[in-house]
C-alpha cells in the first residue's frame, strides 16, 4: 500500500516540478527551474513550436531595445544640452563706433539659447517610461502562458534524463522531466 502510494506522489511532484519551468525576473530576465539565467535565443528555441508566443516574446523583447534607446537617448540629450548651455561662451562683445565723440562703445548681447533640445529629451523619457513598463508585462504574460501550457498538458515531458549521481554517501539517479 506504501508503494503506490509513493509513486504516486513522486509522480505529481515531478508534475508540479515540471509546470513552473520558467521564471520571469525584473528587467527581461527569465530563469529556468534550476534558478539559471536563459539568453533570449534559448528562449526562443524553447517558443519555438508556439508561434503566437514566440510573436509575443519576439515583441516584447523590441519594446525593451525601444525604450532603451529612448530613455538613454532623451537623458544624453538633456545632459548634452546642459553640458553645451554651461560650457560655451553665453555673451557676445561687439564695439559700436557710433558713440558719438569718435570713441567706441562696448556692448555686450547674450545669446538666446533655444530649450528644444530639453524638450525633446524630456519627450523620449516621458515616452520611454510606457514602453519600458509594456515590455515587462508582455514577457511576464509569455511565461505565464508557456508554464500554463506546460501544466495542461501541450508538450509536457519532450525530453526525459536520467543522470548518475554520486557522492560520499552513495549512488542514486536524478531523473529529469524536460
Amino acid at each position: 500500500m506504501i508503494k503506490p502510494l509513493f509513486f504516486l506522489l513522486l509522480f505529481f511532484c515531478s508534475l508540479q516540478s515540471h509546470s513552473q519551468k520558467l521564471v520571469y525576473k525584473s528587467n527581461g530576465t527569465i530563469l529556468d527551474s534550476e534558478n539559471q539565467k536563459i539568453s533570449p535565443n534559448q528562449v526562443r528555441e524553447l517558443l519555438k513550436d508556439n508561434q503566437q508566443l514566440l510573436a509575443d516574446y519576439n515583441a516584447g523583447r523590441s519594446k525593451k531595445t525601444l525604450g532603451n534607446i529612448l530613455l538613454y537617448g532623451g537623458i544624453g540629450i538633456v545632459l548634452g544640452k546642459l553640458m553645451y548651455n554651461n560650457l560655451s561662451d553665453s555673451s557676445e562683445t561687439t564695439q559700436n563706433p557710433n558713440y558719438g565723440n569718435g570713441s567706441f562703445q562696448y556692448t555686450t548681447t547674450y545669446n538666446e539659447r533655444s530649450s528644444t533640445l530639453y524638450y525633446i529629451g524630456l519627450a523620449a523619457i516621458t515616452v520611454a517610461i510606457p514602453v519600458k513598463i509594456g515590455f515587462s508585462k508582455k514577457i511576464k504574460n509569455v511565461v505565464t502562458d508557456y508554464n500554463n501550457q506546460n501544466a495542461t498538458g501541450y508538450k509536457q515531458f519532450n525530453e526525459s534524463r536520467l543522470d548518475l549521481i554520486t557522492n560520499s554517501n552513495g549512488i542514486g539517479l536524478r531523473m529529469t522531466l524536460n
